[in-house]
């Protein structure tokens, strides 16, 4: 998608970075952010969640550039700064990344053509995993299938209502269970973004994946077959 594509469709679309003491590898989550194809139409919204090392200078780095926007705040765990992110978001399609993601080039067009039908309300895609040097292409055959870097949304539907919610580290199986028969999803049949795993972060945690699980489960006993459905995040 060229830039005039994206003016003459009105879209413009807001990258969301969530980063807490993420000083090793929030320069190269901004970076490529920052390297999207298809002109200037979107923003960066890094999102500063109590760190306590160097990862506000890192976001200093990036203040000449235009596009980058900083959100400083004490912390407030995953969901805060995601809902943090989106009320500073000025993009109609918002997209979430940890600081330890990268976006492919594509990423803000791809996400912005998949939501181009109005009736759309969130588009997730294909992705790459990459954990100890290797590298697979994912593709999701539902939205359970996707981490939260291969979403794109609406911003002001989930604004509507009322952003992600505590409890889970799954936030974006949360909304999709919640707003599951009201809200329409579709597959992006390209790569996104580098889903880079380690099992030091919340989804090497085996005891905290089934926790977040049940707590869907408990939450939404009328979606058994949907909760099913989520991948497997074991290393």
């Amino acid at each position: 998608m060229n830039s005039s594509r994206l003016i003459s469709n009105g879209v413009k679309a807001s990258i969301v970075i969530r980063a807490y003491n993420a000083e090793k590898t929030l320069a190269r989550c901004v970076r490529s952010a920052l390297a999207q194809r298809g002109g200037d139409e979107y923003e960066v919204v890094i999102v500063n969640d109590g760190s306590e090392d160097g990862t506000a200078q890192v976001i200093r780095e990036f203040s000449t550039d235009p596009r980058v926007r900083a959100v400083e705040q004490e912390n407030r765990g995953l969901i805060g700064a995601s809902n943090a992110g989106f009320a500073a978001a000025r993009g109609d399609i918002v997209m979430l990344l940890d600081a330890d993601d990268e976006a492919l080039p594509d990423f803000v067009a791809l996400s912005c053509g998949a939501l181009t039908d109005p009736s759309v309300d969130y588009g997730y895609g294909r992705y790459y995993e990459e954990y100890e040097g290797v590298r697979k292409l994912i593709r999701p055959t539902d939205p359970f299938k996707a981490p939260v870097g291969a979403f794109a949304w609406r911003r002001g539907k989930l604004m509507a209502e009322g952003g992600f919610e505590n409890g889970s580290i799954f936030p974006e199986y949360e909304i999709v269970l919640r707003t599951w028969g009201r809200w329409r999803g579709v597959p992006i049949r390209q790569p996104l973004f580098v889903y880079h795993r380690s099992r030091s972060s919340m989804t090497g945690d085996s005891e905290l994946v089934q926790k977040s699980i049940d707590i869907l489960r408990k939450k939404y006993p009328e979606r058994a077959v949907e909760i099913a459905a989520i991948r497997s995040y074991e290393l």
